[in-house]
């Protein structure tokens, strides 16, 4: 590869032979695409490394406050559910309490409900997540994101982990209902 330098132009030449058979490619650059080896500054490279970093770290930061704020919602969303489904349920508890079940049995159902509840939504967050970041890079930035399928586990386990503990609130109201209230209509 050589490197002719003309006046408004900057010259690239390119020598290809394969089999005897040779090709010759020229490209052309405008002077002002060019730059000079004096006229490069390394410094000038550093700050905008460091600039990169940055923003890089302040958008990091960005998607962890976001995170957090959506889990916060989510344990509002859940405990909010659960409790609808506490004072749906109030005859049915009443009956399986009247029926001899235990307290700790009606709560077992219940803090299971919720942990399937969060693993459904840990792996389908997980999936849809993967999907939607895979769309915004290509018509973005042109270029796929690669899943890391370790971080599954720990997704579903954190988001069951999370919807367990929204359910403690409303699974507590389960502990309160009197089966004789509840089965005559009170």
């Amino acid at each position: 590869m050589h490197f002719v330098s003309r006046t408004g132009t900057f010259t690239a030449g390119l020598s290809y032979s394969n089999y005897g058979s040779s090709a010759v490619f020229l490209l052309r650059i405008p002077d002002y695409m060019c730059f000079e080896r004096e006229e490069f500054d390394p410094q000038a490279v550093k700050r905008v490394t460091a600039s990169q970093d940055t923003v890089l770290k302040k958008l990091q930061a960005l998607v962890w406050i976001v995170t957090v704020i959506v889990l916060c919602i989510m344990m509002i969303c859940v405990s909010t559910t659960m409790m609808a489904v506490v004072t749906e349920r109030r005859k049915e508890i009443g009956l399986k309490k009247a029926l001899g079940a235990s307290n700790e049995s009606v709560v077992k159902d219940f803090l299971g409900e919720g942990a399937m509840l969060g693993v459904l939504g840990g792996a389908l967050g997980a999936g849809l997540g993967y999907l939607f970041a895979l769309r915004v890079s290509l018509s973005v930035f042109s270029r796929t994101v690669h899943f890391l399928f370790a971080l599954v586990p720990i997704t579903i386990l954190v988001s069951a982990l999370i919807a367990v503990v929204a359910c403690l609130i409303p699974v507590r109201k389960t502990v309160e209902i009197d089966p004789a209230l509840v089965l005559r209509g009170e």
